[in-house]
């Protein structure tokens, strides 16, 4: 990473902690002045990484900066797995239908090595686990695309490797999804219910791997 990126991290990084914010009270935060914070917000907003507006906000670019940061310091700190703890709970049963599609099918025989049991095991997080949850939204995963199979068109879905009990599985995060941050959905080449006596209401660990 050259000299300029790291200071372009930086920035970003201070910026984040205060998005949604005016310029004047973003300074202030920073213990900046306003002179000082808008020419550097001027400038990240030229390169594409601010968005326009009368408030910080950062950018998909941005975003993408970051991730790679955030990167970087877990392979620092040897953190290269998390677990998260919830409790199984009951979908609307739509992960067996996308799952059969073959689109994803293929995407996840060839991107993770197994073909998944037809349908997901959702689980509802504990609060403790949604921060940690939100790694998987900054780091990249293992990307399946999308795919169209001539009358509709299925969005792209990151999976994160993972292990239940012994049961080698993946989280998945669609593009395209109506779960809110607080539940997940694992895939196995299992039906986890069966395989480890699971029902609703279960407390469950799973591991995922960064």
């Amino acid at each position: 990473m050259s000299c300029p990126d790291r200071r372009l991290v930086a920035d970003l990084v201070a910026l984040s902690t205060v998005e949604g914010l005016s310029i004047t009270e973003a300074a202030r935060r920073l213990c900046m002045t306003r002179q000082g914070l808008y020419k550097v917000v001027k400038m990240l907003r030229r390169e594409g990484y601010l968005l326009e507006g009368p408030t910080i906000k950062l950018s998909q670019k941005a975003r993408e900066q970051l991730s790679l940061a955030l990167q970087d310091l877990l392979k620092y700190f040897k953190i290269t797995s998390i677990t998260l703890v919830g409790y199984v709970t009951s979908g609307l049963g739509e992960g067996a239908f996308y799952l059969s599609l073959e689109g994803y099918r293929r995407g996840f025989e060839k991107n993770l090595g197994f073909s998944p049991y037809l349908g997901t095991l959702n689980i509802k997080l504990e609060p403790e686990s949604i921060y940690r949850r939100r790694y998987l939204d900054a780091l990249p995963g293992i990307y399946i695309p999308g795919f169209s199979n001539g009358f509709r068109t299925y969005g792209g879905v990151k999976a994160f490797r993972a292990r239940v009990g012994d049961v080698e599985a993946a989280v998945i995060i669609p593009e395209r999804t109506h779960h809110s941050i607080d539940v997940i959905e694992v895939i196995a080449p299992v039906k986890l219910r069966e395989v480890l006596n699971l029902k609703d209401g279960d407390r469950l660990d799973v591991e995922v791997y960064l």
